[in-house]
C-alpha cells in the first residue's frame, strides 16, 4: 500500500488495548517523517466511531475493547506498514503515504457498520494532506479532526477533506487556548445565574452556575463553543474551579451585604474531563475553605457523560463527594451518551432532564411519554428530578403534574449576571419568593413521593378495585392547609363532586366545600397524632370512595407539615341504578349520620357518617353501649338525659308499637371548641322479614331559624 513508516515499536510506545501506537508515540514518528526531506508527503486520516459509547454501555468494557481490537485489525488490513494510532477513546489517526484513501476508509467504514447489527456503528473521517511548509503535527491532526467534526451530524457523508476555510475555525479555538488564562485574569470569565424553581410551590430553591466568556475581541463567545474547545486542550478543571471561585466569593458578600438574605443553594458544573486531569474533591474543598462556605451550598454536577472506562474511579469520586456532604447531580440525561447503567451504577442525588426532550414536546406526543418515564423511574431510584429548557406553561403544569420538583428555564428567567439574580429575587424587583433554606431537606422529603406509582402509599388488604388513584399533597401550615400538588385524576374527582373552582356557583357549593375541609382537617389531625394512616369512606355521585391520609414530613421548626392524600373507587354502581344512587346520595348528604339499629340482634349498622362523627363501622358491641358512649361524647351533659330516654329500648320499642310515638328531639352538640350545634334527632321505625329496625338519622339545624319559628308560631293570631 506504501512505503513503509514503521515496522517495529516497543510495548511502551504502543496504546494496552490495540497495540497500535499511543498519541504521544504517534506525534513523535510523524514528526520525525515530516522533518525528513527524503520522505514522501503523508495524508492524514482522523477517525471518529459514532455510537461507541452507547455500545459499550450495552455491551460491558469488554465487548468494546474487543471492538477497538477488531477496529485496530481493519487498520493494519487496510493500511499495512503506514503509522497507526489509537489516540484516546474510540479515536483513530492514520498517517499514509496513499494520496486520496477514499476507497480505503470506505472499506473500513463499511466493515465498522456490519459489526453489530443491532446497534449500528458509525464511522467518520476527516482527510488532511499538509502541504511540505506545515510539519506540525499537532496543528495537523487537529486540521483533520476539524474536517471530521463538519459530518458528525450528517448521516450521507463518511469522509471530509480539509478545506482551507476551515482554518478559521481552528485559528479561533487556538484563539481560546491561548487567551484562556488572560481571560480569566482580566475577569472576562463570569458567573451567570439561572433560577431553579420548585413546581409545587413556584418558589425559587436554588440557581446554577453557569460560566460566559465575555470577550473584547470576539464579544461574546458560546460556551457551547469554548467549553468543548478547553476540554479537549485539557483547561476544564481551570475553567470549573474558576466559576466555583467566583461562586463562593459571591455567596461570602450576599451573607455580608444583605444580612436578611434567604440563603440558595448554587449548583455547580464539573466536566467530565476534569475527574481524569486533577483530585476535583480536594480541589473543591479548597476553594470552599479559603472563602469559608458551607458545604451545604454547593451541589455537584456532573455531566452524564463523565462515567468513562475507569467506572470505579468515578464512582470513588462521586461517593467521595457526598460522603462530604455534597450533593451530586447527574446533569443533562439523555443528552447523547444516554446509558441506564449511568443511573444504574452511579449514585446520584438529582437527574437533570436534558431540555432537548422539551424541544419537541408540542409536536412530538412522544416527548411526554419518556419525560413521565424518566421522572419515574428516577423516583424509583431514589433520586430527585429537576427538568431544563422550560418555556411555556403548559411544559411546566405537565412536569408539575408528574411531580417533577424543579424545573428552570426561559418560562422563568435565562441565565443572569450576579446583581440581576439578586434582584429577580430579592428587594422590590424581586419577581418570585424565596423558599426558606431551612425547608429544602423538608420538601426533599415531600419530593420522595411518586404521584406516578400506583401505590405511593402502602397498601392495606387486597388491591382496591376501581379507578387509577387520584392523589393529592397537602401542606398544614399554622392551623390551616392547601394543596401544594393535584394530580389530574383528583382534580377530576373534586369536580365529580363540585368542588372545583368551576363549580363555585352550584347550589350548597358553600356547605360542600366547608364538609369536604372538615372532614380533612380532622384527617390531618388524626394522622399527624397518630402518625398513622388514617381513612374514611365517603359517597359522591355515583360511586362510593375510600380516602386514605398520612404525615409524609413535618419541618424541623414544627410549624408546617406535608400530608399525601389519596382518593380510591372502590365500587361502581350500574347505569340503570344511577337516577337510585343519586337520590340516596342526595337524602345521606342531609345528615351529620345515620344509623340502622336491629332491636332483634341489638346490633348497630353504621350507614353513614361525616368525619366530625364517631366512625362505629366493624364494632359488634351491643347497641345500647354505642348509643350511651355516643351521648356522653356528643350531647350536652344537662341534656344527657333526655338523649338516654330518646335511645332507650323501652322508646325504640314503643315507636314500633304507637305511630303516635315520639320520633324526633332537639340536642345540643359538644363542639371541641366549647361552642355547641343544634341537631335533630330522628327515628324512622320499619318491619321487614319478621325483623324490627329503626334507623336514626342526625341533621344539624340553625337554631335561629328555629327560635324564630317557634316565635311565630306563639304569636298570637291576626285579627
Amino acid at each position: 500500500m506504501g512505503t513503509t513508516l514503521l515496522e517495529n515499536y516497543s510495548k511502551k510506545e504502543a496504546c494496552p488495548v490495540t497495540g497500535l501506537l499511543n498519541m504521544m508515540q504517534f506525534m513523535r514518528h510523524a514528526s520525525l517523517h515530516l522533518q525528513d526531506p527524503m520522505t514522501r508527503p503523508l495524508t492524514f486520516i482522523y477517525f471518529d466511531i459514532e455510537n461507541f459509547k452507547s455500545f459499550n454501555q450495552r455491551y460491558s468494557f469488554q465487548q468494546g475493547n474487543r471492538f477497538l481490537r477488531y477496529v485496530a485489525d481493519l487498520l493494519r488490513e487496510t493500511f499495512p506498514g503506514d503509522l497507526l494510532s489509537r489516540f484516546n477513546d474510540d479515536h483513530f489517526v492514520v498517517a499514509t503515504p496513499i494520496e486520496q484513501p477514499d476507497r480505503q476508509v470506505q472499506f473500513i467504514h463499511d466493515h465498522v457498520r456490519i459489526y453489530d447489527t443491532h446497534l449500528p456503528l458509525e464511522l467518520k473521517a476527516g482527510i488532511y494532506r499538509p502541504d511540505a511548509d506545515v510539519t506540525d503535527v499537532a496543528r495537523i491532526v487537529d486540521r483533520a479532526k476539524i474536517a471530521c467534526n463538519t459530518i458528525k451530524n450528517t448521516y450521507d457523508l463518511v469522509w471530509a477533506v480539509f478545506d482551507p476555510s476551515m482554518e478559521e475555525e481552528l485559528n479561533f479555538r487556538s484563539y481560546i487556548v491561548r487567551n484562556f488564562s488572560k481571560a480569566i485574569m482580566g475577569g472576562h470569565i463570569m458567573v451567570y445565574y439561572q433560577p431553579e424553581i420548585r413546581t409545587m410551590t413556584r418558589e425559587i430553591c436554588g440557581f446554577e452556575a453557569l460560566a460566559r466568556w465575555h470577550d473584547p475581541v470576539y464579544g461574546v463567545i458560546s460556551p457551547g463553543v469554548f467549553v468543548p474547545v478547553l476540554e479537549d486542550a485539557h483547561l476544564s478543571p481551570q475553567l470549573d474551579l474558576c466559576i466555583i471561585d467566583q461562586v463562593c466569593a459571591s455567596i461570602v458578600q450576599i451573607q455580608r451585604d444583605i444580612p436578611d438574605w434567604s440563603l440558595l443553594r448554587v449548583s455547580v458544573n464539573l466536566s467530565r474531563a476534569d475527574f481524569r486531569l486533577m483530585d476535583m474533591v480536594q480541589a473543591v474543598e479548597d476553594v470552599r475553605l479559603r472563602h469559608g462556605v458551607a458545604r451545604k451550598m454547593l451541589n455537584i454536577e456532573v455531566t452524564e457523560g463523565v462515567q468513562g472506562d475507569d467506572e470505579t474511579f468515578l464512582q470513588g469520586e462521586i461517593a467521595r463527594f457526598r460522603a462530604l456532604g455534597y450533593e451530586v447531580w447527574m446533569d443533562d440525561f439523555g443528552s447523547g451518551y444516554s446509558s441506564l447503567n449511568n443511573i444504574k451504577d452511579y449514585v446520584f442525588d438529582v437527574l437533570k432532564i436534558d431540555m432537548n426532550f422539551l424541544r419537541s414536546f408540542e409536536t412530538n406526543p412522544k416527548s411526554a411519554i419518556v419525560i413521565r418515564s424518566i421522572v419515574n423511574m428516577a423516583k424509583e431510584l431514589g433520586m430527585h428530578t429537576l427538568a431544563e429548557g422550560v418555556e411555556t406553561e403548559a411544559q411546566f403544569e405537565f412536569l408539575r403534574e408528574i411531580g417533577c420538583e424543579k424545573v428552570q428555564g426561559y418560562l422563568f428567567s435565562p441565565p443572569i449576571p450576579y446583581a440581576e439574580a439578586i434582584a429577580y429575587c430579592h428587594g422590590p424587583t424581586a419577581r418570585v419568593k424565596v423558599e426558606p433554606f431551612r425547608l429544602g431537606s423538608y420538601y426533599a422529603r415531600v419530593g420522595a413521593i411518586n404521584v406516578l406509582s400506583n401505590t405511593p402509599l402502602e397498601r392495606r388488604g387486597s388491591p382496591e378495585i376501581g379507578d387509577s388513584l387520584a392523589l393529592a399533597i397537602l401542606e398544614d401550615c399554622d392551623g390551616s392547609f392547601k394543596y401544594l400538588y393535584q394530580n389530574h385524576m383528583f382534580r377530576l374527582f373534586m369536580k365529580s363532586i363540585e368542588l372545583d373552582d368551576g363549580s363555585v356557583d352550584t347550589p350548597h357549593y358553600e356547605r360542600r366545600l366547608e364538609q369536604n375541609r372538615r372532614m380533612i382537617a380532622r384527617m390531618i389531625e388524626e394522622a399527624d397524632r397518630t402518625e398513622r394512616e388514617v381513612y374514611t369512606d365517603f359517597v359522591t355521585r355515583n360511586s362510593f370512595n375510600s380516602v386514605r391520609l398520612r404525615l409524609i414530613a413535618r419541618d424541623a421548626d414544627d410549624t408546617r407539615a406535608v400530608f399525601l392524600m389519596a382518593t380510591v373507587n372502590i365500587s361502581r354502581f350500574s347505569a340503570e341504578a344511577g337516577s337510585t344512587q343519586e337520590a340516596m346520595n342526595q337524602i345521606i348528604e342531609l345528615y351529620d349520620r345515620v344509623d340502622l339499629l336491629d332491636l332483634n340482634r341489638r346490633r348497630l349498622t353504621q350507614v353513614y357518617c361525616s368525619v366530625t362523627e364517631p366512625s362505629y363501622l366493624n364494632k359488634f358491641d351491643p347497641f345500647e353501649e354505642l348509643l350511651d358512649r355516643y351521648g356522653k361524647a356528643m350531647v350536652l351533659p344537662a341534656e344527657l338525659p333526655l338523649y338516654q330516654r330518646f335511645y332507650s329500648t323501652a322508646h325504640l320499642q314503643s315507636l314500633l308499637l304507637h305511630a303516635d310515638a315520639e320520633s324526633t328531639i332537639l340536642l345540643h352538640k359538644r363542639l371541641p371548641d366549647g361552642t355547641r350545634v343544634l341537631r335533630l334527632h330522628h327515628l324512622i321505625p320499619f318491619h321487614m322479614e319478621n325483623r324490627d329496625y329503626i334507623i336514626s338519622c342526625i341533621q344539624q339545624v340553625d337554631e335561629n331559624v328555629i327560635s324564630a319559628s317557634l316565635a311565630s308560631l306563639a304569636a298570637p293570631e291576626l285579627p
